[in-house]
């Protein structure tokens, strides 16, 4: 056998692989996507206030729930990540139109307590946003669009659960 065989049998078994090999790996995160998907959304379902987009400094109707789970919000976004300045509802209400998961904490809270939220929202990936809440009635409260989840706890499995389950499971699949 030549050394052009040669060549030429090993590009056509190193493609053989590649594409063998991607198809394994597509069909693998595909069937994960799937069943991520098909699990139920976290928290207690709240009515919907639908989401129109109003211009920032309008009136609009209060929310239903604190924090809120849908309802009037600007055209921006809050964008992904750790807040470490307030960020105005409207913003944080449109990234979740778009899939966001949020971990809203009681901007009360010590530092090591702080420290435990930000080590358990760090571990977890898919579309996010973790900010304080002046008036939060719990150490703890996620949202993502048109549910809510309140812990008592600072609970780092339900924290991570409902991130990963509910993030990018809105109506609209856009940029956070």
């Amino acid at each position: 056998m030549t050394t052009e065989y040669k060549v030429i049998g090993g590009v056509v078994l190193l493609t053989l692989v590649i594409i063998i090999g991607g198809t394994w790996l597509a069909s693998k995160s595909g069937a994960e996507n799937r069943e991520r998907l098909d699990t139920p959304l976290l928290g207690e379902k709240m009515p919907d206030m639908g989401g129109e987009h109003v211009a920032p400094g309008k009136v609009h109707s209060a929310y239903n729930s604190n924090p809120p789970t849908s309802g009037p919000h600007w055209a921006g976004v809050a964008g992904p990540g750790i807040k470490d300045k307030p960020t105005p509802d409207e913003l944080v209400l449109h990234s979740m139109e778009h899939g966001a998961a949020v971990l809203w904490y009681r901007e009360d809270l010590g530092p090591d307590e702080i420290n435990k939220i930000k080590e358990a929202f760090n571990t977890v990936s898919g579309k996010k946003i973790m900010l304080a809440r002046k008036d939060l009635d719990v150490p703890v409260a996620l949202t993502s669009w048109g549910y809510l989840l309140k812990l008592d706890t600072i609970d780092e499995v339900a924290i991570k659960e409902f991130i990963e389950t509910n993030n990018d499971r809105a109506p609209e699949k856009a940029p956070i």
